[in-house]
């Protein structure tokens, strides 16, 4: 499910050679391969006229936007305080990085709000007229979307879609750390496709790809007689990952000793993961249906006394309708076999 909506996404932009979603990939580059060079006026010069053409696709220079009325340097602002500075450089996401480490996202609402000031502290005319400009939070992210990779882009569709699963719409660090619980959730197949599109040519990040899935499922949530079959899927999809995460992530809850995001996804996350890996080749493989035993899948995994936190996983992964054929009254032991249904 996810890799076919984020598909429909990446193919826009190639089957069109110019098509607008492509200005991220330039802008985005350029910044993850000379924000250390900026200095130079040139490459600095560069970098603010990438951030004004892939705003200007992205649809952020209509109507009423200040920066409809501004020329490509009112970024210089933006670049020098936030971009120019070292201890903001820890957001430019590594290409390599796997799942999304919680601690990148801890202290980010500084980050959100000092990315407003930059503007709304330098721009104080309009054309002659003395004003107070606003920095939305469709603004910002953005801007920081197409510089850091770090965010998605909360826009109308995005968060059409973000109601629908049940996470916070608001952009800020809370919302950030929801998404990032989905995305290591199913971490297998964003990274599965994040490797294909590097064969393209593309490096998308984490938070790009939650920012492609969530936005082209809104836009589909808009069309809806276009996608009728398509939106079943979705709205039941969604309707378990609400049913399985009751319990939102919180700050609170991070394990903030350790280094290893693999280690703060937590146990029961990293079988469903294992699973879902399994389930996501036998579909591709156009299977019906798997049939998983639990006792299997913790000697797979290495694992140690772990019986419950296997049997927990197996019945909560979410986006499989599934049917226990096998159990004891404890529902925890080594002999529970699940069949996952893979083409409904």
């Amino acid at each position: 499910m996810i890799s076919e909506i984020i598909s429909k996404y990446h193919s826009l932009s190639q089957n069109y050679p110019h098509h607008r979603f492509k200005s991220w990939e330039h802008c985005h580059s350029f910044f993850f391969h000379h924000y250390k060079t900026l200095r130079n006026q040139e490459v600095f010069d560069h970098g603010s006229l990438h951030l004004a053409f892939y705003l200007a696709s992205w649809g952020m220079l209509r109507g009423s936007s200040f920066l409809l009325q501004k020329d490509y340097k009112v970024h210089t602002y933006f670049l020098k305080n936030i971009v120019l500075n070292p201890d903001y450089h820890k957001y430019f996401t590594k290409s390599d990085i796997a799942y999304i480490d919680y601690k990148d996202i801890e202290g980010i609402d500084k980050l959100i709000t000092d990315t407003k000031s930059a503007y709304e502290n330098n721009i104080h005319e309009i054309n002659g007229d003395k004003v107070r400009v606003s920095v939305t939070n469709t603004l910002a992210s953005k801007i920081l979307l197409g510089v850091f990779g770090n965010v998605p882009a909360y826009d109308r569709y995005f968060k059409d879609a973000l109601s629908l699963f049940g996470i916070r719409v608001y952009f800020d660090e809370n919302s950030l750390m929801e998404l990032a619980e989905f995305y290591n959730r199913f971490v297998d197949e964003f990274q599965g496709f994040r490797d294909n599109f590097i064969q393209d040519g593309v490096h998308y990040t984490p938070m790009k790809l939650i920012d492609m899935y969530f936005w082209q499922i809104g836009y589909m949530m808009d069309h809806a007689e276009m996608f009728k079959d398509e939106l079943k899927e979705i709205t039941r999809f969604a309707q378990q990952y609400k049913s399985i995460n009751r319990q939102k992530i919180v700050k609170k809850s991070i394990q903030k000793t350790s280094n290893n995001p693999l280690k703060q996804v937590g146990l029961t996350d990293l079988i469903r993961n294992y699973i879902f890996h399994k389930l996501s080749v036998e579909k591709r493989e156009g299977k019906d249906f798997l049939d998983l035993r639990s006792g299997d899948i913790h000697k797979e995994m290495g694992l140690m006394n772990r019986m419950p936190a296997v049997c927990n996983a197996m019945i909560s992964i979410g986006v499989y309708r599934l049917k226990i054929l096998s159990d004891t009254p404890s529902g925890m032991s080594s002999t529970k076999v699940v069949r996952y249904y893979l083409k409904e």
